[in-house]
Formats: C-alpha cells, structure tokens, sequence
C-alpha cells in the first residue's frame, strides 16, 4: 500500500471538511503530485507489466483499491510508479482498470447506491456510515459527476449516488419530474426539519409552514384559513405499529381504510393507511393517504390531504415529496 498518498488524502480531508450539512463528503482530485497522478485499482486483480503490451513480462499483480502514481498515458495503458519514490518499482496498467486523480466520495450516514441515476432505478447497495477514513467499501472514488449525481466505484461495480442527503434547509434545485403523464421541471426547495426528517418540496405550488410540533405545506392554490390540499408531517413518540393502530380507528370514523406496507424511496419500509372511500361507501370530499415511517425510537406520521379532482395533481406531488424524505435524528 502507498503510505504517502494516503497521507496526502489525509490531509486534504481534514483541510476540505464536509460538503452539504456533514452527512457526506466529497474530496477533490489532488492533481500532480511529485511523482505524477494518483490513480487508484477498480476491479479485484490489475496486472503490472513491464511493457504497454499484454505479452509483456509480469512486474506485479494489484488488487482493489490499491493505489499507484501514474506517470503517463498512451493508446489505453498507464505507466505507473508502484511506490513512494520515482526510482521504486514501475510498469504499465491497463487505463480502463484504474481511476486516475479521482475526487473522493465518503458517507457518514446510510446511502443508497442506484443502479442509474434515478431515485426510481433499483437500489444495487447500501453503504453504511464509514466507520474507517480509508475502507475501501465506503471511501470510493467518484467515476462521474452529474450535479446532483455522482457514480462512484464499488467493489465489482459501479452505481449512481444522489447527493440531496448533502442540501442544507432552505437550498433550492430543479428536477424533472413525470405528472400527468409528462415530463415537468420542478422547482424544489430542501427540508431539513427539527422533528426529525429532510424532505424536498415543490416551492412554487407550496407554501411551506414550520410551526414546533409539525411541518404543513399548504397549496398556494386554496385559501389559507381552510386549505383543501396539503401535506403535514408529525412526529410520534410511538412506534410505528402502534401510531398506525390509533390512526387507523380515528379515521375509520369517517372512511373504510385500507391498511398497507409500502416502501419510499427515501425512508424504506413504511405503513400507509389509504381513506380515499367514505365509511357508508362513496367517495369522500377529502381523500387522505397518511404514510407511518419509523425514525428512531418513535414514528414520523406524513398525511396528505386533497380532493378527489386533484388526486392526480396534487396527489402526485405529495407522493413525489414523500420519496424524498428520510428521516434523520431529531436535534
């Protein structure tokens, strides 16, 4: 192993900190250094040769991760230096098998990893919170960066990180997003709440309203004093089982719920209780679908609230919102 660039890595963590709100961090390519570019081994086994020729003779054989100076770059190999000096060891890589002067990506909370770069593609890993600077299963170079995305290296593979966890509150960003059948830009604007969960929302079609036992985002669209769509979310000290049960014998006074386990795309397995038929049957002139996610030793209850005509407009808006959301801990 390298020990003078893990030292320079070292040292450009602790002199460029966290990006976003401390939940991740990303450090920047440290450029040429004295021997030449850092590059790093992207699948299990590398081959060293002493040619850029693959009947060329063995120099040694690199695993993952395992990191080397490349000096130079001609028709898909690398010349690399193998140690800390420029007269140790050296020979020639394959190009396509390494990172050279990668940025650096490093999670200090769960992440999902995506097979694309879209929060409805398949989740292909789960990193946990590093608990080590340099492991090499969450410490992982960044292959591409797309603003809000960045594909980074596993062991074996490649996937796609959305980088919101790294928003502060009140941040703003556009996305793409699918309603009614067509493709909308989306003004939204981060949540990152004291009860307990981060959350992106539509600014322009929502006014958001902070108040210190809930988060409402009431429709710019309804009168204020009596608002007919709108999303809120609470936290209750219960677990999610029991928070479900309560709320599940309130609301069967006025509608046949439908009890249900989903799962968001940001906080995983939740219960979500539908009230979109009145009890005596029909339908309602407010339909609710309240989601029960669990977040810690209690429960976050998120129930949106629209009418039937706007179950796909607004409906659609509050489940986009509600695939943004993770809980955190409260603070």
């Amino acid at each position: 192993m390298n020990k003078r660039v893990w030292s320079i890595l070292l040292v450009m963590t602790l002199l460029m900190g966290a990006v976003g709100a401390g939940r991740a961090e990303i450090i920047p390519p440290y450029g040429m250094g004295q021997i030449g570019l850092l590059a790093t081994v992207l699948c299990e086994s590398l081959t060293v040769r002493q040619q850029p020729d693959e009947a060329a003779a063995v120099v040694q054989t690199l695993g993952y991760r395992d990191l080397i100076n490349v000096t130079e770059q001609s028709g898909g190999w690398a010349r690399c230096v193998l140690g800390d000096s420029e007269d140790a060891a050296s020979g020639w890589v394959k190009a396509d098998y390494i990172a050279v002067d990668p940025a650096w990506y490093r999670t200090e909370e769960q992440t999902p990893v995506y097979a694309w770069n879209d929060l409805a593609a398949p989740k292909i890993a789960l990193l946990e919170a590093n608990t080590e600077l340099f492991d090499p299963d969450t410490f992982l170079p960044v292959l591409k960066d797309e603003g809000e995305w960045i594909l980074v290296s596993l062991r074996g593979a490649a996937g796609w990180i959305h980088l919101s966890d790294g928003r502060q509150d009140g941040e703003r960003f556009e996305a793409v997003i699918l309603l009614e059948g067509m493709e909308e830009t989306v003004r939204y604007e981060h949540v990152r709440s004291a009860l307990g969960f981060e959350m992106d929302y539509d600014y322009e079609s929502l006014e958001r309203r902070s108040e210190p036992d809930r988060e409402c985002f009431l429709s710019r669209y309804d009168d204020p004093a009596n608002p007919e769509n709108y999303l809120e979310v609470t936290f209750d000290p219960a677990d999610a089982d029991t928070a479900a049960a309560a709320l599940s014998a309130a609301l069967s006074k006025e509608y046949a719920v439908i009890a249900e386990s989903v799962t968001l795309e940001g906080a995983g397995s939740c219960i979500r209780l539908d009230a979109s038929e009145a009890a005596e049957g029909g339908t309602p002139a407010q339909l609710q679908a309240v989601y029960i996610i669990p977040a810690g030793s209690g429960s976050l209850i998120a129930a949106a609230h629209y009418t039937p005509e706007s179950a796909e407009g607004f409906g659609t808006r509050f489940r986009n919102m509600l695939n943004t959301l993770t809980a955190i801990n409260k603070d």
